[in-house]
């Protein structure tokens, strides 16, 4: 392997880690909300990139507007999946279980309706930035790629302050971790869920977005982008959306060198295997007990 195509992996890879950590983001969002693990995470980019395609290609509207169109139905998503199915089975005391296999289910009908309303066909969105291309070393870059790298460590940027500073983010992590005090402070702990829901939606709409001009967005996308997404959760913290970015960029790397040291056939082989060895080793995330807690 040379040193120029070890690097245009890396970068490669790089990529494909901030998509990952977008997923991962909205994962640890909803989890750190609600201590539901969503399985269905990457449906919400599937529908927010399928919305800003036909949005902007059939329906001529404006790509920014289409893209904001698209993170609204992810938001939207989102709303519908806490009020129609969520808040019934919290009034019932599901256990964590049930919300597992109520997201799963969820999945699969939000691909069987993509499937019936939009077909098989595969889609993509025009690249930011147009087709140009950065030099960085020797290697190779998309400018979309550079934009989705922006956006993502903005979004985590953005998140943090959230979470941290503002009284909408504070009552949503007080409402999780102690629903009952939460209420008695006069925090809206249904409402907090439904933000929390929301907030996930939104975020996992703008990775499928943003990836859709690097890879043709479909009806089965969601099952895969779900379980990159659920790797860097897993390996960053599950409840903090800032240790997903580590998570995603460990993943992302990882298939990229197993491609050209191995073959493209083994870059999922390799990269869940790394995780499963760092979660032996390393249980609580790369970020430690603080990933755990959240960021």
């Amino acid at each position: 392997m040379t040193s120029v195509l070890a690097w245009q992996a890396i970068l490669s890879g790089i990529t494909n880690g901030f998509v990952y950590a977008l997923i991962g983001i909205g994962l640890a969002v909803i989890f750190k909300g609600t201590r539901i693990i969503n399985a269905m995470q990457g449906e919400f980019a599937m529908i927010g990139g399928i919305v800003a395609v036909f949005a902007f290609q059939h329906n001529g509207v404006p790509y920014v507007v289409a893209a904001f169109m698209g993170v609204l139905a992810g938001a939207g998503s989102g709303w519908l999946i806490d009020v129609l199915f969520v808040r019934a089975m919290m009034a019932r005391k599901a256990g964590e279980e049930s919300f597992l296999l109520l997201t799963i289910g969820l999945a699969f009908t939000a691909s069987a309706a993509v499937l019936y309303f939009v077909g098989r066909d595969s889609y993509l969105l025009p690249s930011i930035g147009g087709a140009g291309v950065v030099e960085i070393l020797g290697a190779f870059m998309p400018v979309h790629a550079l934009w989705l790298i922006m956006i993502a460590i903005v979004v985590v940027i953005l998140l943090r302050r959230f979470y941290t500073r503002s009284v909408v983010g504070l009552s949503m992590a007080a409402a999780s971790i102690n629903p009952d005090g939460a209420a008695t402070n006069g925090i809206n702990v249904a409402l907090m869920r439904s933000y929390t829901f929301m907030l996930g939606g939104a975020v996992g709409a703008l990775a499928g977005i943003l990836v859709t001009p690097l890879i043709s967005m479909n009806y089965h996308m969601g099952i895969t982008l779900t379980l990159k997404g659920f790797a860097a959760a897993i390996l960053g913290g599950l409840a903090n959306p800032l240790g997903a970015v580590f998570g995603g960029l460990v993943i992302g790397m990882t298939e990229a060198l197993a491609v050209v040291g191995l073959s493209s056939g083994y870059k999922d082989v390799a990269a869940m295997t790394l995780m499963i060895i760092m979660m032996i080793f390393m249980p609580n995330g790369l970020l430690g007990g603080s990933g755990r807690r959240g960021g």
